[in-house]
């Protein structure tokens, strides 16, 4: 399936400039192969995919644009804020933000607060309180798999694990998720950015412990949610992983060109520069 809804823009922009898609794929592609893309049945090669765009007057950022439908920061509470741009790994005074917060928690706010400053000392290889904090938070929800922070603290768990070299205990948590994602469970509390960042995530760790089918899977699983929901929240590490999954998959060489193009092409329109140095490094 096409990550985004890539196809769907194309489909808009060629209706709106009354091509047929035979017109469209003149010396670019057949026919067959924009019929596919605007199904979303198949992922264009770079190649072709700067040629559709050239002919539609599409740049690369039209394209590859975040239409999230993510209500404004202002609408958010301050926590869902830091949370954001946690997980996102922009860390920078996030410190100073949580201070502002304490003596001011609900209840409820709690975990979500745990979470964060749990997440802070991953990010900061504090793997031991890390672990520690998540436990806190698995009290707090009583690890109810109907809460995002279930899943959340499950999912950082594995991730100090798998920092401190613990492979075994790390894929224990990371199945935990899986298993619960094939039981259909329902989680009232989460937003795109959190289900997401869990696919990417996953499937990266995946990856590195070369549980590459599992990987394949749960980016796969991530880029329908993306073009399910018309979010794009990363987008180009689901592609780069899943293409890193198939990459030594002789019958798969089609896919992983598609997956490994669209990773650079999205890196690049979202200034994703650590993945870029990876990109090109490979």
């Amino acid at each position: 399936m096409l990550p985004l809804f890539l196809g769907s823009i194309i489909y808009n922009k060629r209706r709106e400039m009354n091509l047929t898609q035979i017109e469209l794929a003149n010396d670019i592609c057949t026919q067959n192969t924009i019929s596919k893309i605007e199904k979303h049945n198949t992922a264009p090669t770079v190649n072709i995919l700067i040629k559709i765009c050239t002919r539609l007057d599409l740049t690369l950022n039209d394209v590859f644009s975040d239409f999230s439908g993510k209500s404004s920061a202002n609408e958010e509470s301050l926590l869902d804020v830091i949370e954001r741009d946690v997980l996102l790994k922009n860390i920078e005074g996030i410190d100073t933000k949580l201070s502002e917060l304490e003596g001011k928690l609900t209840n409820n706010d709690k975990k979500q607060y745990e979470l964060i400053t749990g997440v802070m000392d991953y990010w900061n290889n504090n793997y031991d309180a890390s672990l520690f904090t998540m436990d806190k938070v698995l009290q707090l929800t009583k690890s109810n798999k109907s809460d995002i922070y279930t899943f959340l603290s499950d999912l950082f768990k594995g991730l100090n694990y798998l920092g401190q070299g613990h492979t075994d205990r790390a894929q224990y948590y990371f199945q935990m998720i899986v298993d619960s994602v094939d039981s259909d469970s329902k989680v009232t509390n989460a937003n795109d950015l959190e289900i997401l960042f869990i696919c990417k995530t996953l499937a990266n760790s995946f990856n590195e412990m070369r549980l590459h089918d599992q990987s394949y899977r749960i980016s796969r699983w991530g880029l329908n949610y993306a073009c399910e929901k018309h979010v794009s929240y990363f987008l180009d590490e689901l592609n780069y992983a899943a293409a890193i999954a198939v990459e030594n998959n002789a019958d798969k060489e089609q896919e992983y060109q598609g997956y490994s193009n669209l990773a650079y092409y999205l890196a690049k329109a979202g200034n994703n520069q650590a993945l870029l140095n990876v990109i090109g490094t490979k």
